[in-house]
């Protein structure tokens, strides 16, 4: 019993030992980083069919939209991998990483692309003005770092966009008139597209395209 126990526990070790030593988020080759600020990092993640994943570390707090679905394969460090199924377009959760950072890696085993969004919290942006009762969509997660709320606008259909900061992160393509306080601003999305914005001020976007826009809107508090 002992000789089978100490094969055990070296069998073990010696598969840690072999685990691949994970880099940092931004060495994953299909992690492209396209925005940092003080505030956050938004991650533009595509894995082609049949990608092979590189073990990264997550270490703060992210909020994930997914752009396009493939059915995957994650991997946690040290431990066998699972298989997912395909999460669908505009699926959005919050991973809290920054309390309990992850070492991970995922690979594309579906016949699709797999496409998401990481928009990573660094920092607050301070006293928040978010009344309860005019979100600027469906409530999706709602924590001490993030509100984060669905846009879905019919062609002419518009929406608040409240402060203190956030990202605007599209699912789909389309073109939105965002009106901050004294200006207006034309905005062409893809999917994927992102637009931050910082200020306390509420921002009116219109649909101004013949499509409907579906986005998710992050705001930092």
């Amino acid at each position: 019993m002992l000789r089978t126990t100490a094969y055990f526990v070296l069998a073990a070790w010696a598969a840690i030992a072999c685990a691949e030593e994970p880099v940092p988020i931004d060495q994953e080759p299909q992690h492209r980083l396209e925005f940092q600020n003080a505030h956050v990092r938004f991650f533009d993640v595509v894995l082609p069919t049949g990608y092979r994943g590189v073990m990264h570390i997550h270490q703060f707090d992210g909020v994930f939209v997914n752009i396009e679905p493939s059915e995957t394969e994650a991997e946690d460090w040290g431990t066998a991998p699972a298989v997912r199924p395909p999460r669908q377009p505009g699926d959005t959760y919050f991973l809290g990483y920054t309390a309990k950072p992850k070492a991970h890696k995922v690979s594309n085993v579906g016949s699709g692309v797999y496409h998401v969004t990481d928009t990573e919290i660094l920092s607050g942006c301070g006293p928040a003005d978010l009344p309860d009762d005019a979100p600027s969509g469906p409530v999706i997660v709602e924590n001490k770092r993030v509100r984060v709320t669905r846009i879905e606008l019919q062609p002419g259909a518009e929406a608040t966009l409240r402060g203190p900061c956030g990202m605007l992160v599209a699912v789909t393509g389309g073109t939105i008139l965002a009106r901050p306080p004294g200006s207006v601003e034309r905005i062409e999305f893809g999917p994927a597209g992102f637009k931050w914005r910082d200020g306390l001020q509420p921002i009116v976007i219109r649909n101004t395209g013949p499509e409907p826009f579906r986005a998710v809107d992050i705001v930092v508090k």
